[in-house]
This record gives C-alpha cells, structure tokens and sequence, in this order.
C-alpha cells in the first residue's frame, strides 16, 4: 500500500499540472492553492500511515489523527470563507443558512417551544438535522460548536468504519480505508457547514455497524442500536432509512434462502423497492435543485445537452463519479473547489472498488452483502433521479465504498498477471475523465 499511495499521490500532481497548463481560460486563486494543499497533506497521512508499524492501527490512533486533521484543515477552510465570504459557512447560502436560522429560534423561543414548532411547520426529512440543532444550540448557541459536533461524529464514524472494516480486512486495510474516507476533503467541508450530510452519514454508517455487531455477536441486542439509527435517519431523508432497511433485508433472506423467512423477506424488498422508486420520482425536482451547488449536468431545463445525454452521464457518474472540479476564477470561490482533493483520491479507487464487488461476489462474502447493496441501491437512485452529480446525494455510501475499495486492493488487483496492466489502465482512465469533465463544465 505504501507504493501504491505514493504512484497515485505522484500520478494525481501531475494530472493536476497538466490540466492546469491546458486549462488557460481558469485563473489560479488561493483556493487552488488550499485545495492543493489538502490533497498534498491527505496523501501525506496515508502514505505515512501505509508504512507504519501495524501497533498504530487502532481505534485511539485513528480516532485522533482523524479529529486532529479536520479540525486543523476544517478551521482553515472556515478561515478562508471568512475571508470571501465574511462568514464560515463555507459559501452554502441556502439550506445552511435556513438551518442556522431555525436553530437560533431556540434561543428566543426556548428548547421545547421550538422543537414542536419544527415538528409542526417543517416537513419531516428536516425534522433530524433541525432538531439535534436545536439541542446543541440550547447548550452553547454557537455555530462553531455545532462543527466540533460534526467533527467528533465524523472521527467516530471513521473509528466504526475500521471495526466494520477489520472482519473483512487486515487491519492496515481496515485502518487506511476508513482514515482515506474520514480524511477526505469534502468531508471536511461538511463538517465546516452547517448543513445536515455530516450527522446523516454518522447516523447511517451508526446503523450499519451496529448491525455488524449483531452479526458477528449473533444476537438481537445491537439491532436496537440499528434500529434506532435508522429511525434517526427517516428524518433526514426518508428513501435512504428504506435503503438500509432493504439492505439489511437482503442479507437475512440471502442467509436464510429456502424457507419461508427467506420467502417473506424478499417480497418486503420488493415492496420497498417499488415504493421507493415511486417516492424518489416524485421527487425528482425537488432533489436535483436542493442546495446551492453549481450542477452543471442535472436534467432540468438549464442544461445545455439533451436529455438523454444528461441521463447517460447521471448513470455514468452514479457508478464511477461524481468528478472532480479542479479549476475555478479568482473571483469565484466556488466550494466544489473544496471537493476535489478527497473525491480525485476516490476516482482512483474506482477500479479497485469495482474489483471489490466482483470479488464480494466469486468469494461469496456474505457479510459484505449488506454494505453492497446499500452501495449498488444508492448508486442506481441517484443515477434515475439525475442527482449523481450533486456531492450531497451520494456521500452517504462513499465510506461503504472504501472498504469495498480496499477489499478489491487486498484481493487479487495486485496480482502478479495483471500487476502492471490495472494502474495504467485506471491512470488513463482517470485522466481521460478529468479531461473531458473540464470540457463538459465549461461548455455548460
């Protein structure tokens, strides 16, 4: 792993260097330069952590290295939007600032007062950010508290990632999986925010790992813990809660196929299926406008391509994107900026997470089933519903990901037949992505 963190580390700076020469039209600004600095520094972890002595995979290291970078990185960026912006919600203008408006109504209204007013007068897919909101504000009415929350839960969640990791990884794998995905630059940026993905994705993988628990311990105990965080996030977005549920579902009827259970499980999957794909196409509107982000390809009537075309890249970029953004005009501090480091590292994972899922599948690994068809669920709904592009759409699988993704380099991608072959093939693939992404923009 140390080799392979070091060829991709060189491999994506000279990528970024050549499309910064093709790409005249851009200026550099000191976001670039941020952002830049972001991807140096994330790959300096995981090159650094790829060589260590196997005593530093643990759950006291990881979690620290995890919180203590993103809140360095993390206050930073918070700086820099300050400086563009004169505030540190990271140019998120629209759903962060009608969180942050209704959290401080607790403070003039008071804890409960506000609570039922949420409940009464917002729809129920907002009720979760808004609420735990309003619970930290009634204990210091602060948004930088709010992102020490984030900050915490998401090291947590990278902590519950490398215990979930480790029952199909070593526990290098298992430890850099998780440190890539908490490390990550979008990651960080959410945590800046005060938007809802950064609570949703603690309370999805939360589920996930205490589902694992009761697995691996064979007992219904730990499915309360999973139970209640689904529960927790059917208020944050309803079809993701279906999507767990269906996941888990398919593991029990796959385990338990030839009998009845196995029987009435399927056509509870089959159900949800129907009615989630009902839900999500009344909803399509809705969610491919939500948010402020600049979606250059998202189906609607802006678009400059056909809509045929605009499905081909949505599905496109379901199953091997979203794609990263590097260049943008001083004058605009557009925060896809922010993603491209974290989301550049993972276009290089594509092929190995792939490699995961056909190995998942010719080794039977029946454990992995639930994380896979969360991903493979998550990755087709966002792909019909055009919002594959939209980073808030599809971060909740991306930690599922990375384990798959580490599953595949730990199983046969290094092997000796096609050793040579697969990273040039996944360079030129990269490349070829990135270029003509950068064309793709700048025509919309």
């Amino acid at each position: 792993m140390y080799k392979y963190h070091i060829t991709i580390f060189i491999a994506g700076l000279l990528m970024v260097s050549i499309l910064a020469a093709l790409n005249i039209n851009n200026a550099v600004s000191i976001l670039t330069m941020v952002t830049l600095f972001t991807y140096i520094t994330q790959m300096g972890l995981l090159v650094f952590f790829s060589g260590v002595k196997p005593v530093y995979y643990s759950d006291r290291v990881l979690f620290g290295t995890t919180l203590i970078y993103t809140v360095l990185i993390g206050y930073f960026f918070m700086l820099i939007s300050l400086y563009y912006d004169d505030d540190t919600f990271m140019f998120s203008r629209i759903d962060a600032m009608f969180y942050y408006r209704e959290s401080i109504k607790c403070q003039q209204i008071g804890f409960w007062d506000n609570a039922l007013r949420i409940i009464r007068t917002i729809r129920d897919d907002d009720w979760g950010n808004l609420l735990f909101n309003n619970l930290f504000f009634s204990i210091i009415p602060d948004k930088l508290f709010v992102n020490a929350v984030y900050f915490t839960t998401g090291a947590l969640s990278t902590v519950f990632l490398f215990r979930m990791g480790k029952e199909f990884l070593t526990e290098q794998y298992a430890f850099l999986s998780a440190l890539a995905y908490g490390t990550s630059s979008y990651v960080i940026w959410y945590h800046c925010s005060f938007l809802k993905e950064s609570l949703f994705v603690f309370f999805v993988v939360s589920a996930f790992y205490y589902q694992y628990c009761a697995i691996k311990k064979q007992s219904l105990l730990p499915l309360l813990g999973s139970c209640l965080f689904v529960f927790f996030a059917y208020f944050f977005r309803p079809a993701v809660a279906a999507f767990i549920v269906m996941s888990m579902f398919l593991y029990y009827a796959i385990v338990n196929r030839g009998n009845a259970i196995s029987f009435f499980l399927f056509l509870i999957i089959i159900v949800m299926s129907v009615l989630s794909f009902t839900v999500m196409q009344e909803n399509v509107d809705r969610y491919t406008s939500g948010g402020d982000i600049d979606n250059v390809i998202n189906g609607t009537n802006n678009s400059s391509y056909s809509h045929g075309f605009n499905y081909f890249v949505s599905f496109f970029g379901a199953f091997f994107g979203p794609f990263p953004s590097l260049f943008f005009a001083q004058d605009n501090p557009d925060n896809i900026g922010f993603y491209w480091p974290g989301i550049l590292y993972r276009l290089f994972m594509v092929f190995p997470f792939w490699w995961g899922v056909f190995m998942v599948w010719k080794r039977k690994e029946m454990m992995m089933i639930p994380m896979l068809s969360f991903v493979l669920i998550e990755m087709f709904s966002t792909g019909a519903v055009c919002a594959s592009l939209e980073l808030r759409k599809v971060i909740l699988h991306f930690p599922f990901m990375a384990i798959i993704a580490f599953y595949g380099l730990s199983n046969g991608y290094f092997s000796e037949r096609f050793s040579r072959l697969r990273p040039f093939v996944s360079y030129a693939f990269v490349f070829g992505v990135l270029f003509l992404w950068t064309i793709i923009r700048d025509k919309g």
